[in-house]
C-alpha cells in the first residue's frame, strides 16, 4: 500500500520541469519579505513535503515556519521524516487533513504570508484548486499574501485525429473504438495529430480573485487549414509568478515538458469537415471543477459547407452503453462499500493481490496499480 501511494508521488517529484521553478518562486516570494520579520507559509498538497523543505530553508536566518496540508497519511509520514533528515522538523508543521478543516489559531499561529498550492492535475481544475484557494484566501492569508501559483490559462486547438490508412487499410471504422465521453490525459507527438486552428485562450484564472461560480463561453475558432475537426486539445500555462511561467503545451521543448501532459476531448455531436478561414462555433464552459466542450450544432448549420458535420456515428452505440452501464455498477459499488466497512477492508485485500501479482492474474500492472490506489489512497 505504502509503495503504491509512495510511487505516485515519486513520479511527481520527477518532474523537474515543474519542482524546479516552482521552489524558485517559494523562495522569490519570501526573499520579498521583509528580513527581520519571521514569514508563515501555508503548504497545500504538500506530498511528501518537498517544497515545505524549500520554504524552510529559504531564509535560515529568520524563523519562517510552514504549515503543510496533507490528506494521506503515508505521505505525511514520509514528509516529517523528509523534514527531520533536512534539518528542517522544528520549523514544519504536518496536519493530515484537507486545508478547509483547518482551524485558524489552533493550527495557524497567523495569517499566512505565502500560499503554496500543489494542487494540479491534467485539466488544472479537477483537483479542487479553485475550491482551496477561494476558502483559504483572505480568511487564512495575509491582505497582501503571494499565492503560488498566481494564475493559470487554459488553452486549446482543435485537431484531426483520426486512424485513416494503415498499410492500405482503411482503418476509419476504428475511430468509434477510439472515442472517450471524458477528456483524458495524453502527450501529444508530431505525426500523431493535424493542427486546424491556431492556439486560442479558454479561461483564464488570476488566484487572487477567481471566483467559484460556472464560467460558459461561447467561442468562434478560425479554422487554419482544410480537414476534419476530431478534438479539442487542451492545456495550460501556469504562471507561478510575474517572471516565472510553466506550461503543459505540446509545443514547448522536452526540457521543460511536464508530466501532466495536455488533455484530449472528443468533440460532438460529430466529426466536422471544415474549410480554411472557415469558424467553428465551440462551447466551452467550467464548474469550477470539470470542463466541458461541444461545437454548438444550431450555429453550425447556419456556416453551410465550410462546416459540415459528418453522418459518421461519433462513437460505437454497444459500446458506449456498456461504458455508461459500468459506470452505473461503479457507483453502486462504491456506494455499498460505504455502508459495509468489512466489505470494503475484503475489497482491498483483494486489490492489493492485484497489484503486487498483477502478473499472476494477467492484469496490465499500470491498471491494477490504479485501481489498488483508488481504493487504498488515505
Amino acid at each position: 500500500r505504502r509503495g503504491l501511494v509512495l510511487g505516485e508521488q515519486l513520479r511527481t517529484l520527477q518532474d523537474a520541469a515543474l519542482n524546479r521553478p516552482l521552489a524558485a518562486a517559494v523562495r522569490k516570494a519570501l526573499f520579498r519579505l521583509p528580513a527581520n520579520k519571521p514569514a508563515l507559509v501555508l503548504h497545500v498538497g504538500a506530498g511528501i513535503g518537498t517544497q515545505s523543505v524549500v520554504a524552510a530553508q529559504a531564509r535560515p536566518d529568520v524563523a519562517d515556519y510552514v504549515v503543510a496540508c496533507e490528506k494521506s497519511a503515508t505521505l505525511i509520514d514520509v514528509a516529517e521524516r523528509v523534514a527531520q533528515l533536512n534539518s528542517v522538523g522544528d520549523r514544519i508543521s504536518f496536519l493530515q487533513k484537507d486545508c478547509r478543516n483547518l482551524k485558524a489559531h489552533e493550527d495557524m499561529p497567523h495569517k499566512a504570508d505565502v500560499l503554496v498550492l500543489e494542487c494540479l492535475d491534467t485539466a488544472l481544475l479537477s483537483e479542487g484548486i479553485l475550491h482551496y484557494v477561494q476558502h483559504l484566501r483572505g480568511t487564512f492569508t495575509a491582505e497582501h499574501a503571494a499565492i503560488i501559483p498566481a494564475a493559470a490559462v487554459i488553452k486549446g486547438m482543435l485537431v484531426e485525429l483520426r486512424s485513416g490508412e494503415v498499410h492500405g487499410v482503411d482503418m476509419t471504422m476504428a475511430d468509434a473504438y477510439r472515442w472517450s465521453k471524458d477528456a483524458r490525459p495524453v502527450h501529444l507527438r508530431d505525426g500523431e495529430y493535424t493542427q486546424l486552428s491556431d492556439v486560442f485562450d479558454i479561461f483564464v484564472f488570476d488566484f487572487a480573485s477567481s471566483a467559484l461560480e460556472q464560467q460558459v463561453e461561447n467561442l468562434e475558432i478560425v479554422i487554419s487549414r482544410d480537414g476534419i475537426v476530431s478534438a479539442l486539445v487542451f492545456w495550460f500555462d501556469l504562471i507561478l509568478d510575474e517572471d516565472i511561467i510553466v506550461s503543459t503545451s505540446p509545443f514547448v521543448p522536452p526540457e521543460q515538458e511536464l508530466a501532466f501532459g495536455q488533455g484530449l476531448v472528443y468533440l460532438q455531436p460529430a466529426e466536422t469537415r471544415v474549410k480554411r478561414g472557415a469558424t467553428l462555433p465551440l462551447l466551452a464552459a467550467h464548474n469550477s471543477l470539470e470542463m466541458m466542450f461541444t461545437i454548438e450544432e444550431d450555429k453550425l448549420t447556419r456556416k453551410g459547407s465550410d462546416c459540415e458535420l459528418l453522418p459518421h456515428t461519433r462513437f460505437d452505440p454497444r459500446w458506449e452503453g456498456a461504458r455508461v452501464n459500468l459506470d452505473d455498477q461503479w457507483k453502486k459499488i462504491i456506494q455499498g462499500l460505504g455502508a459495509n466497512p468489512k466489505d470494503a477492508a475484503q475489497l482491498q485485500e483483494g486489490v492489493m493481490r492485484f497489484a503486487a501479482q498483477s502478473a499472476a492474474f494477467g492484469i496490465d500492472t499500470r491498471v491494477a496499480e490504479r485501481c489498488a490506489l483508488t481504493f487504498l489512497t488515505d
